[in-house]
């Protein structure tokens, strides 16, 4: 080892890494001990003396007494150094080998000095974009030291986007991926260094570099299993910060501290009365965590929530996160096939991934996480209430998703996620503190006092403060956590951006939901009509269109208890539910509708339907329906015959959907009725004789609906209790099929000729959207055959 660097005399090392070697030297101009660091490029770089002197001047103007400052730079012998103030004491590296996971409060206490220390920094355009555990000192007095600015670089310089400079394992994905560079970096690699501290163990493991980098780049970050438990609160905000997404993670390292100062040392604000209670907060959040269930929930919550809103996450992530959990994926693939989440992308979803690519992200983590809360709120002595307050978050939910769907608002799943958590403090509190619910119903009651005002008075925090804080510590979006905050009293005003919609959807939804569970008819539409006044400018719906919103809403709540297998009739929000459907069906008078013909399915309104699997279908349906559909765009050019036309509409539909039968039924204007007349399938010649009835007769069942109001109609079951009524006694005694879709041509209003297509199992036909739309070209294309034939 040499005895000089420059003017410094070298007296021992005291610490070496990949690329450099740090020594303790002396410097005799200034007389003062020193930190010299010798920095060994690999051979195929070569050193940069010239930006590592830019660099060196860049960090040498930092002053905090949370920076190791750099005194100066230079060059010996062509190895490039630099020199620090040295600080006697040790790293944090040699701390955590020496004591392990270090105390939750010792750890905040620690990191919260290490952001401090960034924050100056970024605030003069720096990045460290080297944080771990090494750069880190701890001195004499126990506070750390961020060292080893060296590498920094400015964030508007160029040059800095060129290579890979760091640590893998503290790398930021964005970095590794695209060499971009910012506060967010610095910002992952302390969310790391957190969960290491807390943990005593590495975040990422693997050994080989290259395997290391491309690990970071597609896989979220975890806490290390094996430690002793952790604050759930704290391991969200740990979490949060270490995002693989940079917009995820804390907008800055203010932001960061500030998360972590309020959980550390929350204060009570000097409104008491109104603000967050953190005492009473604490107190609650520390019963829950006693439960033995309430951990497991919560970590399955966080980790959804934190790769669902991670925009480089993969589908891999989440579907392998969900199939742990074996009632979790069955319940979840028996919804998204129901008809409430009807595919847009055909077929039958038969694993997690592929409804992840269907539904998007935010749509799977809501299902998701619905189900985990009823998973998790299987209490026995306290189920009543607790299925209540589930199905009325769950309507809420509903309510308003299709309402900002009504009012053609693009956030519907968002929307979705903002109502149903807009209560998620009461129906926590129902199922980790019964007692005390019970307690602020009778105070309700006997003082005739708020719901907010009781929770108060009961728990000592309302239930808003205690679902905002639970939402915080799962890393819900602010969004949601803002959407579940009461609105005030005054009429809310015209919503100005996204945010203000979903917070006036979900309070809306809640209120109305509020009174449909609650107060009896005559009361519930007094209450209605007040908050669609009170709404009218935020939330701009009329009361009829309420009630339409609301029965959508009602079928699909029906979907959702079959599903995770509740009975809705012994639930007081489900008959409910049934009163309301039953006088808006009675009200309106008749009309082809779900609420009518209940296993029915208009595809005029509702999409797609799933069934059960179909072995016959063509695997490239699509590209067939669309092949007939040019075919027959050419044929309608030139001169043609009609029944050719219309014989290719019927042979490509036959071919690509693996119909059992297509049959065309045309209209005889003096008898007024539908009578078949050929299609393809076994013994369609003898079943065209008998698909016949009259345009005139029995005005309810499903033939005549279809042919009456243009609509198209599937009936999955014929025999299903509900619709079995409506089928026509000549179909059953002439048709073997207990499944069938029917496609209605009309002009001007009348029906001209009725397209029927069957199979014999029930639930046997699957239709997608991209289907559907190319059968109706079809169908559209022989109405356009017949108006050109005259």
């Amino acid at each position: 080892m040499a005895g000089r660097i420059g003017r410094f005399e070298i007296r021992r090392e005291l610490g070496r890494g990949a690329q450099s070697v740090v020594h303790l030297a002396w410097d005799p101009q200034l007389e003062r001990e020193v930190a010299l660091k010798t920095l060994h490029y690999a051979p195929e770089r070569g050193p940069d003396t010239a930006t590592l002197l830019a660099e060196a001047r860049s960090v040498s103007r930092l002053r905090h007494a949370g920076i190791v400052p750099v005194f100066e730079a230079g060059e010996e012998n062509g190895t490039p150094y630099l020199v620090f103030e040295y600080v006697p004491g040790r790293s944090l590296a040699e701390l955590m080998h020496q004591r392990g996971a270090l105390p939750a409060h010792e750890a905040v206490t620690l990191m919260r000095g290490v952001l401090t220390a960034l924050g100056a920094a970024h605030t003069q355009g720096i990045v460290h974009r080297d944080l771990k555990p090494s750069n880190i000192l701890i001195d004499a007095d126990g506070r750390p030291r961020v060292m080893d600015f060296g590498i920094a670089r400015r964030v508007d310089d160029p040059s800095a986007r060129q290579g890979l400079s760091g640590t893998p394992g503290y790398m930021a994905p964005e970095y590794i991926e695209r060499r971009e560079i910012g506060p967010q970096n610095d910002i992952y690699a302390a969310g790391v260094l957190l969960l290491e501290l807390l943990s005593g163990r590495r975040v990422h493991r693997e050994a080989d570099p290259r395997r290391l980098l491309e690990h970071t780049c597609t896989n979220a970050v975890t806490l290390p299993p094996g430690g002793a438990p952790i604050d759930d609160a704290l391991v969200a905000i740990a979490l949060r910060a270490a995002a693989l997404a940079p917009e995820t993670r804390f907008g800055s390292v203010d932001a960061f501290q500030a998360a972590l100062e309020a959980w550390q040392t929350p204060q009570v604000e000097e409104d008491s009365t109104e603000a967050a209670r953190p005492g009473a907060m604490e107190f609650l959040l520390r019963r829950m965590k006693h439960r033995g269930d309430f951990p497991a929930l919560s970590e399955s919550v966080v980790a959804i929530n934190r790769i669902a809103s991670s925009e480089s996450e993969n589908v891999g992530t989440l579907s392998g996160l969900i199939l742990r959990d074996f009632s979790l994926t069955n319940k979840l693939l028996r919804l998204v096939n129901s008809a409430q989440y009807r595919p847009a992308g055909g077929g039958q979803i038969s694993t997690i991934s592929r409804a992840i690519v269907v539904l998007g992200f935010d749509a799977v983590r809501n299902i998701a996480i619905t189900v985990l809360l009823f998973e998790h709120m299987q209490n026995k002595a306290n189920a009543d209430h607790l299925r209540e307050e589930f199905l009325r978050a769950c309507l809420a939910g509903l309510f308003a998703r299709d309402l900002a769907a009504r009012l053609r608002i693009r956030e519907t799943e968002q929307a979705y996620i903002c109502a149903v958590f807009h209560n998620l403090g009461r129906l926590l509190c129902q199922f980790y503190f019964p007692e005390e619910s019970q307690d602020i119903r009778r105070l309700m009651q006997q003082a005739g006092c708020s719901e907010e005002a009781a929770a108060v008075r009961v728990l000592g925090a309302s239930f808003d403060e205690l679902g905002i804080a639970l939402a915080r510590s799962w890393g819900f979006p602010e969004l949601i956590q803002r959407s579940m905050e009461k609105l005030p009293a005054d009429r809310p005003h015209r919503a100005k951006n996204a945010e203000e919609r979903l917070c006036a959807l979900a309070a809306c939804a809640n209120e109305y939901c509020d009174a449909f569970s609650q107060l009896a008819p005559a009361e519930r539409e007094r209450a209605m009509r007040a908050i669609t006044k009170r709404f009218s400018d935020a939330v701009p719906l009329d009361l009829k269109g309420v009630g339409e919103v609301l029965c959508g809403a009602a079928q699909e709540i029906e979907e959702l208890a079959n599903v995770i297998q509740l009975d809705l009739k012994q639930t007081h929000i489900g008959r409910q539910l049934r009163q309301f459907v039953e006088a808006a069906s009675s009200d309106e008078g008749p009309r082809p509708s779900t609420t009518e013909i209940p296993s029915t399915v208009l595809l005029e309104q509702s999409g797609p339907v799933e069934g059960a699997p179909q072995g016959h279908k063509a695997p490239d349906a699509q590209a067939l329906l669309s092949s007939g559909i040019q075919d027959i765009s050419n044929t309608l050019v030139e001169d043609f015959k009609l029944n050719d036309v219309l014989r290719i509409i019927l042979e490509t539909m036959y071919r690509a959907m693996g119909f059992k039968r297509v049959m065309l039924c045309v209209r005889d204007a003096r008898s007024n009725s539908m009578t078949g007349r050929f299609g393809f399938g076994p013994d369609a010649g003898e079943l065209a004789k008998k698909l016949h009835f009259s345009l005139s007769a029995h005005p309810d069942n499903v033939f005549n609906v279809a042919t009456a109001k243009g609509v198209d109609i599937l009936i999955s079951d014929i025999d299903e209790p509900k619709i079995a009524p409506r089928i026509p006694e000549w179909f059953r005694k002439s048709v073997p099929s207990r499944t069938f879709v029917l496609f209605p041509l009309m002009i001007k209003g009348r029906p001209m000729a009725l397209i029927y297509a069957d199979k014999d199992c029930a639930g046997d036909i699957r239709i997608s959207e991209q289907e559907l739309a190319l059968l109706r070209t079809l169908r559209n294309q022989a109405v356009l055959a017949i108006k050109q034939t005259g």
